[in-house]
């Protein structure tokens, strides 16, 4: 079952997710930073940012000097995105739509970005379909982030549903289960970023279409 439990919605939750910590929205940009290095800059013109939350990925990628598409399946959410991209003088804007079912034509973008959202569904059917639309609109890579089934953090929730049957929220998985979700699209991993491997659970890796 798909989990839309943290799409930004309402205007409230919206706001309190623009409150991220400086230090931590620093290290995850630099992560994204060093996956667009892996990317030959002269077939990378468009990117896709979905889902977009409140907008600092998409403007991240805007002050890069990408065109960027931004899309979220929450309004509240979206409405931040595109005053934060006003606000800052680009003309980019953001729109509502269903990452598993976007109004993209097949390969509109060169470069998409999922940036903190395969780790919500837990169901491989799931996986399987968003991968897939991921791959779909994307000509030529595709950057995601996953969590790591080694860390140390993907096994302490373990261990807490174990002994309290809390449920994980944060679903992790392996490369190797990455890996599988994209081989069937004809992508192939290119590389990975990684920060500490077992003491961080956050990890990004870049796909590239295989060429036929």
């Amino acid at each position: 079952m798909r989990n839309y439990e943290r799409v930004k919605s309402d205007p409230v939750s919206a706001q309190l997710y623009t409150n991220r910590k400086p230090r931590k929205h620093q290290f995850e940009m630099e992560m994204v930073s060093e996956a667009f290095q892996m990317l030959p800059a002269a077939e990378v013109k468009t990117v896709l940012d979905a889902p977009c939350g409140v907008g600092r990925l998409s403007l991240w990628l805007a002050q890069k000097g990408f065109e960027v598409s931004a899309v979220d399946l929450g309004e509240s959410a979206v409405q931040l995105t595109n005053e934060l991209l006003r606000d800052q003088n680009f003309k980019e804007t953001a729109e509502s739509q269903d990452v598993f079912n976007m109004r993209f034509e097949d390969g509109a973008l060169d470069v998409s970005v999922y940036f903190r959202l395969l780790h919500h569904f837990k169901d491989v059917s799931d996986q399987q379909k968003l991968v897939a639309e991921l791959c779909r609109v994307s000509s030529k890579y595709v950057v995601i982030s996953y969590f790591s089934t080694y860390s140390v953090t993907s096994l302490r929730r373990r261990l807490r549903r174990t002994m309290t049957g809390e449920p994980i929220k944060q679903n992790p998985m392996s490369l190797a289960q990455l890996e599988g979700l994209f081989e069937p699209q004809q992508f192939e991993l290119l590389g990975t970023v990684k920060r500490s491997g077992f003491l961080h659970s956050l990890q990004v890796a870049v796909f590239t279409k295989r060429i036929n």
